[in-house]
């Protein structure tokens, strides 16, 4: 084996952890824990709250489109029967 193997193998060699240290990850993620729940809901909040308000958005729009279309409808009705009675 060449020198950089070596090195290698001995930085990636399976070490044992130092004494407390599964304790001491348990403890700081005991007070981290919360934090990051709550940090996570207020993301889900507002990224709800966000497709809520573009799904809100989409039908408005959707509902002006029909009034638009209904309207317009409408005016072409009376233009027809308009131009229906003239023809006779």
């Amino acid at each position: 084996m060449d020198w950089l193997e070596e090195e290698l193998k001995r930085a990636l060699a399976r070490e044992e952890p130092p004494p407390g240290f599964e304790f001491r990850v348990w403890r700081r993620l005991k007070k981290t824990f919360p934090r990051w729940l709550a940090a996570a809901a207020a993301l889900l909040l507002v990224a709800g709250g966000a497709e809520a308000w573009h799904w809100h958005q989409g039908r408005m729009a959707s509902r002006q489109v029909m009034l638009a279309m209904r309207l317009a409808g409408e005016k072409l009705n009376l233009v027809q029967t308009h131009l229906r009675r003239q023809g006779r």
